[in-house]
């Protein structure tokens, strides 16, 4: 008799056990997220690397691989890009950003970080835009400070952020028609604000 109650109550302890797990699994959480590497310097252009997304469970503990649940983002979208499984490609070599990993899981929000910096930070690459003119027709562009005179020198590199006026001159028997690009027409006269690479046509008529 007391056999048997040991038998019955052994069976009922390993049932309760076993419920008890598939109940933890069940609610595992989502604690943290570590994004491995935990950040990279892009050395050019068009550098890629893979980062991965490693989340730490409790309820059991554990740790797995959640690259392709996490939604993957860049604060700053001109250093780099990133795919929805964290492949990520450099788009400059200038700048610094984060590239987070995160999930919500029961009204519960989760991320990882990883730090993005470009080479040329601190360098002549990172502090100069160039500024390129095409000309359209008879006539000539020259800029100021000085630097472009086209037909000739139709490129020229200018400080970062710094402001660039553009005057179009036609040639004898021809009018200046406009320009295309320009930050700022005015007439004959273009302004831009060199905060990146960028190009301007002057077509003559």
């Amino acid at each position: 008799m007391h056999r048997k109650w040991f038998v019955i109550a052994t069976s009922m302890g390993a049932v309760t056990l076993l419920l008890a797990l598939l109940s933890c699994a069940a609610d595992q959480r989502l604690e943290s997220i570590e994004v491995v590497p935990p950040g990279a310097t892009f050395g050019g252009v068009g550098a890629q690397i893979q980062f991965k997304a490693i989340g730490t469970y409790s309820h059991p503990p554990g740790t797995k691989d959640i690259s392709d649940q996490v939604q993957w983002s860049i604060d700053s979208q001109n250093l780099a890009t990133v795919t929805n499984t964290g492949f990520v490609t450099s788009t400059s070599i200038c700048g610094s950003g984060n590239l987070m990993a995160s999930v919500t899981t029961h009204s519960h929000y989760v991320f990882g970080t990883a730090f993005l910096t470009g080479s040329g930070i601190g360098t002549s690459a990172c502090n100069q835009a160039l500024l390129s003119v095409n000309i359209t027709g008879n006539g000539t562009v020259t800029s100021a400070p000085a630097g472009i005179t086209c037909p000739g020198t139709c490129s020229s590199v200018f400080t970062l952020d710094s402001t660039v006026g553009l005057t179009a001159t036609p040639g004898a028997g021809h009018t200046f028609g406009g320009w295309t690009g320009c930050d700022a027409p005015s007439g004959n006269t273009c302004i831009m604000t060199m905060d990146a690479n960028k190009t301007v046509g002057a077509t003559f008529n």
